[in-house]
């Protein structure tokens, strides 16, 4: 399995970043990525946790956008573990087997 390339051979890959300066809430802009499909993305994440996930493009599967919201949810839950009072990360990149 090829782990660099455009598009992964399988599963899902999202890349997104944020703006230094803005936040909370915080709003990241990027792609979500699939064998077939690239979708852009934008997830906006509250003080709070609370993850809303947009994606644009043709038409992504149902699932999708709820594997997305668990992914950039997991990296602010992350962030806060270490250190309750930090930003979440300004970049987020994660590779995932199923969709």
């Amino acid at each position: 399995m090829s782990i660099v390339g455009p598009q992964p051979e399988t599963g899902l890959r999202i890349e997104i970043e944020r703006s230094r300066a803005a936040g909370p809430p915080w709003t990241y802009e990027g792609e979500a990525v699939t064998p077939d499909t690239r979708f852009p993305l934008r997830a906006t994440v509250a003080r709070d946790g609370d993850v809303k996930v947009e994606l644009s493009g043709s038409k992504a599967p149902g699932p999708l956008a709820e594997s997305l919201r668990r992914i950039v949810r997991a990296a602010y839950r992350h962030a806060r573990d270490e250190n309750p009072e930090a930003p979440p990360p300004r970049r987020i990149v994660r590779w995932r087997a199923g969709t």
